[in-house]
């Protein structure tokens, strides 16, 4: 299989092939090959990442890097650069949110709300990006799957919003014509006659949900968004579901309600992405503690998790294939209800973080089946390529720990079972109980013979030796008591008679 991943720290790109079972933790493992493009330095690290397919036919890595750049690689080797865009955000620190492909429309979107749509069936053309503003801040930001002109975004105090653009009109069936752009693509950007703005009309807004229990307003910080139901028929009906960094996801039905028909807290960490799952009512998720995990949108319930992440999961992407054994990437138009997996073709997660490593990840099954280490900190993943033989024994990293903690746990109940036996004898060793008398302390032994009985039947001889052990002990504590009286008493007499020769010299000298 491929995978492109974008390494945070140089930079650059990575474009990684390797088989399922491929696990570079093991030194006998097959290893990948990974070769390293396009590198631009952390100062322009790759923010967003996608895959476009122009109407040519040919597939190009479409990605969005830090100061306002867009670039289009080829994705085969060599990967050649094959456009690039400059100055497309302003100021120029601002960052990406959004970058889709649909319909052969290329939009993005930046913190401060600018959106720029771009028809790549023109793409000779250097006039042919309009823009509009959505206003600030967003954080999060997607294009509809079918329909290039719906659009949701929302951000940090900014409840969840879909607008269309009214310049993007779909093409009559009878007026198509016989250009190779014009079969291709059934949407077209209209004239625009006060320039290259985009008119823009808001079609819902979100509510937010009721107070919490201290009657305190709930704080909204979206920062994700996805299309559910994608093959609905409808221009104001949607179904969405959103993440926010406040561990919330939720689902919105813009014809019933503008609050959330599903409202559920998931984790008490922040949220990052969502992905698709091979049926509508699923999502995956994963947040900032190295959490990747399914999640029922119908009944509001965790599902099963993606373990192995030792960091924070900075991003996803599914691999979908299709009952016509046709492929979708999880950044581009996702099909509605895969209700069965083509024979050959698995559907597939990929994961990338702060720990370094690309996981792949049996999306059904939830087994890791590749896991590589890349050697920097991944800011975006895409797979490529989801074709590879499945192995019969999958790299699981789940199997070796529960091996791990079982060898722990035998060795913890031997330690545990031999700590037993000594604070057993100590327990009984422990002489004693100091009981505070009117004149004098006496010492008193306590027995456990309660403990003691209840032990099973292969302690009797390790009972047999506490019994010895006590009654060489009582007798040793006998003769010294013995021994301590008769010098309590020697000194008694001691000290009588040196009163008694004081008492006799006083008198002596008073009768002289």
């Amino acid at each position: 299989m491929k995978v492109l991943v974008a390494a945070e720290d140089s930079g650059s790109l990575k474009d990684i092939s390797f088989p399922f079972g491929t696990n570079t933790s093991v030194q006998q493992s097959t290893q990948p090959t990974i070769t390293t493009f396009a590198s631009a330095g952390r100062s322009s690290y790759v923010q967003r990442m996608i895959i476009a397919k122009l109407n040519t036919g040919k597939e190009y890595i479409c990605i969005a890097r830090k100061g306002g750049i867009i670039q289009l690689y080829d994705v085969n080797p060599p990967h050649a650069l094959f456009v690039e865009w400059k100055d497309m955000t302003h100021p120029p620190d601002d960052a990406f949110v959004g970058l889709e492909y649909v319909e052969g429309k290329l939009s993005s979107c930046t913190a401060t709300g600018k959106l720029i749509m771009r028809d790549l069936h023109s793409i000779s053309d250097s006039t042919n990006d309009y823009y509009t503003l959505l206003g600030e801040p967003i954080n999060a930001f997607r294009v509809h799957p079918r329909q290039p002109n719906i659009i949701a975004y929302g951000g940090k105090e900014r409840e969840l919003e879909i607008s269309v653009i009214e310049n993007i009109c779909r093409r009559e069936s009878d007026s198509t014509t016989d250009s190779e752009s014009d079969q291709s693509s059934s949407w077209y950007i209209a004239a625009i006659p006060t320039g290259r703005t985009l008119s823009r009309r808001k079609l819902w807004k979100a509510k937010n949900v009721k107070n919490d229990e201290l009657d305190l307003r709930v704080p909204v910080w979206i920062s994700d968004i996805r299309f559910l139901d994608v093959n609905r028929n409808s221009d104001t009906d949607f179904r969405l579901a959103i993440s926010t960094r406040f561990g919330h996801v939720r689902v919105y039905e813009t014809k019933y309600s503008r609050k959330p028909i599903v409202n559920v807290e998931v984790g008490d960490h922040p949220l990052i992405a969502l992905s698709p799952c091979i049926n509508d009512h699923e999502i995956i998720y994963c947040d900032t503690n190295s959490t990747t995990a399914r999640f029922n949108l119908i009944n509001g319930r965790k599902g099963g998790h993606y373990s192995g992440a030792a960091g924070s999961v900075l991003c996803l992407d599914s691999f979908l294939p299709q009952q016509d054994g046709a492929m979708i990437e999880g950044n581009e138009d996702v099909a509605s209800s895969v209700a069965r997996v083509p024979s050959g073709d698995v559907p597939l997660l990929a994961t990338g973080g702060l720990d370094r490593f690309l996981r792949i990840y049996n999306l059904q099954t939830r087994e890791l089946v590749a896991k590589v280490f890349v050697g920097a900190k991944l800011s975006a993943v895409c797979i490529v390529d989801g074709n590879s033989t499945v192995p019969s024994e999958p790299v699981s990293e789940r199997e070796s720990d529960e091996e791990d903690d079982g060898e722990a746990v035998d060795s913890d109940r031997v330690k545990s079972e031999g700590e037993r036996k000594r604070r057993k004898r100590l327990s009984t060793e422990e002489v004693l109980t100091d009981e505070v008398g009117s004149k004098d302390k006496r010492k008193k032994r306590v027995r456990l013979h309660n403990e003691l009985a209840s032990e099973d039947e292969d302690d009797d001889d390790d009972a047999d030796d506490v019994w010895n052990l006590l009654d060489a002990e009582e007798e040793e504590f006998r003769v010294k008591k013995e021994e301590d009286e008769d010098k309590v008493a020697s000194s008694s007499s001691a000290t009588q008679s040196s009163l008694r020769r004081r008492k006799h010299g006083s008198g002596s000298a008073t009768s002289r």
